[in-house]
C-alpha cells in the first residue's frame, strides 16, 4: 500500500478545520499520514489539531489498525507560500505527497485517483511528476457550485507557465523527487508569487511531467475568509489590477528569475533563454522589445497574451 503525507497548512480555521480533517482521514486505499503546520492561530484551531494529534498519533493508529496518523507543529507566521514550504522541508518520507488548504472537502477517492495517475507516468528514471487540476467549486456551507467549470486557463508547458501558473495547491500530488527537487533551494519569499505557482513552474522548468485532471474530487469552498481562493468578483479583480497598476511590484518576473536563479543549472539551454527574457526585460528597452516580439512565450488564450504584453509595456510584469 502507497503511502502519501498530505502537507496541510493551518490559520485561524476553526471554522471548517474538523470537516476538512475527517474528509482526510477516510481517504481509500492508501496509507495516509496527515502533517500539519499552524502559522500563527489565535482561534481555536489549536485545540482542533491537538485533539487529532492525541486520536491519531502513531502509537494510538497502531493499537487501531488504522491506516491513517495525524501530526503538527507550529511555526511563525510565515504566509501561505512560506508555511507549505516550510511543511515540504518538514515532511516525512513517503511516496508521494499532497497539499492541504484547511477549509475543503475531499471526497474519499481523492488521494487514489492521483496516485494512480501518477503511477501510470512513473518510469526507471526519477522524473519529477506533479498532478494537478480542476476543483469542484463549493460554497460557504459546502455545497457543489453548478457552472464553476472551465474558468481555469491552463498552463500545461514552460513558456505559458512564465505568463501565469494556474496551479491549485489544494489539488496537487507530486512524487518524492518533486519534493526534493523543491527541498534542495530555500527561495526568498517576496521573490515568489505562491507556493503552487514556485512546484508548477520548477516541475515544468526542469523537464518535469505534469498530469492535469479536468476533475480533482475535491470540493473547494468559496468564502470570505479565504486566504487564498479560486473564485474572485469582478470588483476583486478590478481591485487586484488596479493595485498592479499603481503599486507594481513586478513578482511575476520576480518569480521566474528566482526559478532560473535557484535550477538553472538543471533546466535546458531553451528554457533558461525564455525564462531570462522575462526575468530581465526591465534592464533595458531593447531587452523589453525582444520579450514583446517573442513568438514563443504565449499562452493558448489571447486574452491573457494581450495582457501579458500590456504589462511589459507598462514595466509592471
Amino acid at each position: 500500500m502507497e503511502k502519501v503525507v498530505i502537507l496541510m497548512s493551518t490559520y485561524n480555521g476553526d471554522r471548517y478545520l474538523e470537516n476538512q480533517i475527517e474528509s482526510l482521514l477516510a481517504q481509500e486505499g492508501l496509507e495516509v499520514c496527515i502533517l500539519a503546520r499552524d502559522d500563527g492561530s489565535s482561534d481555536n484551531t489549536l485545540e482542533i489539531l491537538d485533539r487529532y494529534k492525541k486520536e491519531y498519533s502513531e502509537e494510538e493508529v497502531i493499537n487501531k489498525n488504522c491506516n491513517t496518523s495525524f501530526d503538527y507543529y507550529v511555526g511563525q507566521n510565515l504566509g501561505p507560500a512560506g508555511s507549505f514550504l516550510d511543511l515540504m522541508k518538514q515532511a516525512p518520507e513517503a511516496e508521494y505527497y499532497a497539499l492541504c488548504d484547511q477549509d475543503d472537502t475531499w471526497l474519499p477517492d481523492k488521494l487514489k485517483i492521483a496516485v494512480e495517475a501518477i503511477k501510470q507516468r512513473e518510469g526507471k528514471e526519477e522524473t519529477p511528476i506533479l498532478y494537478y487540476g480542476m476543483p469542484r467549486f463549493a460554497d460557504n456551507d459546502g455545497n457543489l457550485l453548478k457552472g464553476s467549470k472551465g474558468i481555469y486557463e491552463k498552463s500545461l508547458d514552460f513558456p505559458s507557465c512564465l505568463i501565469k501558473s494556474n496551479s491549485t495547491g489544494c489539488t496537487m500530488v507530486f512524487n518524492r523527487t518533486l519534493l526534493e527537487l523543491i527541498n534542495r533551494k530555500s527561495p526568498n519569499l517576496n521573490t515568489i508569487t505562491m507556493h503552487d505557482e514556485w512546484l508548477h513552474k520548477v516541475c515544468l522548468a526542469v523537464g518535469g511531467i505534469l498530469i492535469y485532471d479536468e476533475d480533482v474530487h475535491i470540493l473547494y469552498r468559496q468564502h470570505g475568509s479565504n486566504t487564498i481562493g479560486g473564485q474572485l468578483s469582478m470588483r476583486k479583480v478590478l481591485k487586484r489590477y488596479w493595485k498592479t497598476l499603481m503599486e507594481p511590484d513586478c513578482i511575476r518576473s520576480k518569480c521566474v528569475k528566482s526559478v532560473v536563479d535557484c535550477y538553472g543549472n538543471e533546466m535546458s539551454p531553451q528554457n533558461i533563454k525564455m525564462a531570462e527574457k522575462v526575468a530581465s526585460y526591465k534592464n533595458s528597452f531593447r531587452k523589453r522589445i525582444e520579450l514583446l516580439l517573442d513568438k514563443d512565450i504565449k499562452m493558448e488564450y489571447p486574452k491573457r497574451n494581450i495582457m501579458f504584453k500590456l504589462a511589459v509595456l507598462l514595466g509592471i510584469f
